[in-house]
């Protein structure tokens, strides 16, 4: 029985494990992974005794006996265990899949190189802002970005990722030349949409263009999308762009039901036509490896979102067109 895999945020971490590890037995046969990468710096745990040992000492585990404390950690509540506070280091994990050379053999990006995990059909791809969760902390949501909060941002971005001492100064710079507007330099607005955009970039969008362009690279069918729309909501700053979950109403339907607790948004007609549009987009893959058929092609919302970069990799822009606009609908991008 041919099976496909839905994945957003964590879980997609279970799934690429699932896809590496080759005694699977053809169980999948395609995937839809969501805003996350095998690739990114949060996606595997490369200290995992430190972190078990730091969690253990804070539930009472003897941790100089490596038997004992796993003993001892597995009689221990999972709300004992969830409820304790461990801090990584900053754009890491604590938890997550480690290099076992069992489930993960090796690093998942010598592993994709190699050719492994790619005779899957892969549907992969990002939202416009998912780095606003590491910008809401250092900017007021009607100020902006100061130019010394934006200098601190990316000196602790360099600091945080890269442990060499060398060329640090080098690699700050650039990355200040590279995200600093220059037709708009003074605008703290500006500075705070190009802060997002490095965070997106470098934690969601390059490790997810890396692992569409290997996949494809190897003949198989690759799907890569970036998501532009969000509903209307309090909970979130109105100059935010789609961030990082902003998707998934739209993939469940969310909108033709209306608000809910999880998602309290002011749905528009044009939400619900997205989201059809979505769903098909998703079941379409799930059912078939491909996303389009003839019904959705014929939509006006998607004339000219999906072209061929190269054989074997597609991209589509899911956005809502300028022209299908709600007057009141002031946050969607075109």
């Amino acid at each position: 029985m041919e099976q496909s895999h839905y994945d957003q945020w964590d879980s997609f971490k279970a799934l690429y494990c699932q896809l590496y590890n080759d005694t699977g037995g053809g169980l999948f046969q395609r995937a839809i992974i969501q805003s996350g990468s095998a690739l990114s710096s949060w996606a595997v745990n490369y200290q995992p005794v430190k972190y078990s040992r730091l969690l253990a000492e804070k539930v009472g585990c003897n941790v100089l006996d490596t038997l004992d404390m796993v003993d001892c950690l597995r009689k221990k509540t999972y709300r004992e265990l969830v409820e304790q506070d461990i801090q990584p280091a900053r754009y890491h994990v604590a938890f997550g899949p480690v290099i076992d050379g069992d489930v993960i053999p090796d690093d998942p990006e010598i592993l994709m190189e190699q050719g492994e995990f790619l005779n899957y059909d892969i549907m992969l791809g990002v939202n416009q802002g998912e780095g606003l969760r590491f910008v809401e902390n250092v900017v007021d949501s009607e100020d902006g970005v100061s130019g010394n909060d934006f200098d601190f941002s990316v000196s602790d971005f360099v600091d945080s990722l890269y442990g060499y001492p060398e060329g640090k100064d080098t690699l700050r710079e650039t990355i200040k030349f590279m995200y600093t507007d220059w037709a708009d330099r003074e605008n703290p607005e500006t500075r705070r949409k190009t802060l997002v955009a490095l965070f997106t970039d470098h934690q969601w969008v390059e490790p997810a263009v890396v692992t569409a362009d290997l996949h494809a690279r190897y003949g198989s069918p690759t799907y890569f999308y970036a998501f532009y729309h969000h509903c209307q909501s309090v909970m979130k700053p109105a100059w935010s762009d789609a961030a990082h979950g902003d998707e998934v109403p739209y993939v469940f339907g969310i909108p033709m039901i209306g608000p809910t607790d999880l998602f309290p948004c002011n749905f528009s007609k044009n939400d619900v036509m997205l989201s059809a549009v979505v769903m098909t987009y998703w079941t379409n893959f799930a059912k078939t490896g491909s996303h389009l058929n003839k019904q959705i092609e014929s939509l006006e919302v998607l004339r000219g979102s999906c072209f061929e970069v190269y054989e074997n990799l597609q991209f589509c822009r899911i956005h809502i067109m300028r022209a299908l606009k709600e007057p009141s609908d002031k946050n969607d991008s075109a």
